[in-house]
Order: C-alpha cells, then structure tokens, then sequence
C-alpha cells in the first residue's frame, strides 16, 4: 500500500512537470508581450498595444522566434514548478480526504491545497521568473547586459548571491499563495459541474476547466503580478523602489489605477490556451502512467 502512495506521488510530480511545458511551449509569446507592457515607464511609451508589441518584436527581435526570448528558464523553471504544484496540491488533497474521510473535500479545503500548492512553487518560481523577465525585457537595448539566460543567471549569482535571485520574493509569494488557491479549487469546482462524477472527463470539459480557472487566476492576483515585475526588473544598484508597498505607491502617482492592469488582456487571451492545455497534459500523462492508455489516448 506505501509503495502504491509513493508511486501515485511520483505520478502526480511526472504529469505536473508535463504540463508545465506544455504551459511554456504555448504561453511564451503571449508573456513576453505582458511584460513588455507591464515594465513600459510612464511618459516612455514603446507600445501602443498588445498588437503593436507583438509586430515590433517580431520585426526587430528576429523573427518569430524572438517572442520565445528568455524561454530556456520558464521551461526548466515552470517544468519544476508546475510539478510541484500539481504534486503538492494532489498530495495535501488525499491527506485531508485520508484525514476527514470525504472524498469531495469542500471548497475551503480545496483552496488550502492550492494555497499550499503556491508557496512550495514559489521557491522554484521566483528565481525563475526573475532571470526570464530581465531577459524579456531586454529588447533591442543596443548593448544587453545578459547575453543569456545561463549568463544573467551567472552574473546576477556572482554579485548579489541568493538574495539577489529572489528579487521581488514578497509579492511573488503573495501572488503564488492566492494564485493556486482560487486556480486548484476554482478547477476541482468547475470539472464537477460540467462533468459530475466522472473519473476521465471529456477532453474539452478537462481543457474548458483548465482554461476558466486559469482566466480567475490571473484576473485575480494581476495587480500584485504587475508588483512583482516592477521589483524583478528593477535595478540592483540604484533601485527605484524600496519595497513592495513603495513600488505600489509610486505605482499609482505615475499612472493611476490603471497602471496595475497593464498587459491584462494579453494574459487573459494567453490564459485559455496555456491552462486548457496544461490540464489536457496532466491528465493524459497521469493516465499514462497508471497504465490507462484508452483514456490517454482520448486526450493525446
């Protein structure tokens, strides 16, 4: 029986890591153009929309494959973490129905789990966002700092230590945390409604439940994401801002309310895809991995 527990376990880390590159492999595109749009400085406008972003990127980073610039962290980085994720969230959710014995755990519950689910991510996550986003937002700067990712890494390490790769730890946490509680329990909530008692749903009810919770993922904790980028890319030596709570001050003097919803269409378009696809990839790795190919099948 323990060794059906720590097999289920390994499953569960295996199938997460599936979806988190499938999440990179599509999400990519649509990110950078979130970032560009969220690090623009009042007064200092380089794009006048998500379309205008994603022309110019293309145009003078390129080619197409500019907007995967920087995607050698998010597809270690989001690999590790989306593993962690599902693993931790799936693990803590049979421990409380093992520990309460209910099967559906309520919604409180389920967002515990989540909860969970984010901080243990946020120690893969925060590293990883970090080097991705100065890499992101390099643009055509005519002399780049970091040649690449393994080079920012190096030389963000050598000068700053740990410290310096968990810049913008506060918010990442934050966000990591209220993230993953509305997502897994928000995910658990819908699949039961569109698919009650159904072990394997349909494909397109996993990929319409992926997708709907992550759009309430990110509509939720966009603000505090925009935080975050803000402190990521902010500069080493001469930061502009002092803290989180300063960065969201100074946030709302230079561009208003609306300066915390930059880049949240672009989000929420790349939200559907990446969420719906990672859902589809977690579950038919999982089933491949208990030996269920019929249902693989179904959603490869």
């Amino acid at each position: 029986m323990g060794d059906e527990k720590k097999k289920s376990g390994i499953n569960e880390f295996i199938a997460g890591c599936m979806g988190g590159f499938t999440q990179v492999i599509i999400g990519q595109p649509f990110d950078i153009v979130k970032v560009r749009l969220q690090t623009q400085k009042a007064g200092e406008v380089l794009y006048s929309s998500a379309i205008d972003c994603l022309k110019k990127i293309v145009k003078n980073e390129g080619g197409p494959l500019g907007l995967w610039k920087g995607s050698l962290p998010p597809l270690l980085g989001v690999g590790a973490a989306t593993s962690i994720q599902f693993g931790v969230n799936e693990n803590t959710k049979a421990l409380l129905q093992s520990i309460t014995q209910q099967k559906d755990l309520p919604m409180a519950y389920l967002a515990l789990c989540g909860a969970l689910a984010g901080i243990a991510n946020y120690f893969v996550s925060c590293p990883a966002e970090h080097i991705r986003i100065r890499m992101q937002s390099q643009g055509t700067m005519a002399n780049p700092p970091y040649k690449s990712s393994m080079d920012c890494i190096q030389k963000i390490s050598s000068k700053q230590g740990v410290k310096g790769m968990f810049k913008g730890g506060a918010p990442t946490m934050w966000r990591e945390a209220i993230a993953y509680a509305i997502y897994f329990s928000v995910y658990d909530w819908c699949i039961k409604k569109i698919a009650p008692g159904k072990e394997n749903p349909e494909v397109h009810k996993v990929a319409f439940s992926g997708a709907f919770a992550g759009v309430c993922f990110w509509f939720a904790v966009f603000p505090i994401d925009v935080i975050k980028t803000k402190m990521q890319i902010d500069n080493f030596e001469n930061p502009q801002y002092k803290n989180m709570r300063d960065c969201i001050k100074q946030t709302y003097k230079s561009q208003g309310f609306g300066g915390f919803w930059k880049g949240l269409m672009p989000c929420l378009v790349r939200a559907v895809p990446v969420n719906g696809g990672s859902f589809v990839a977690y579950n038919a790795t999982l089933n491949l991995l208990q030996g269920k190919r019929q249902e693989a099948n179904v959603y490869l």
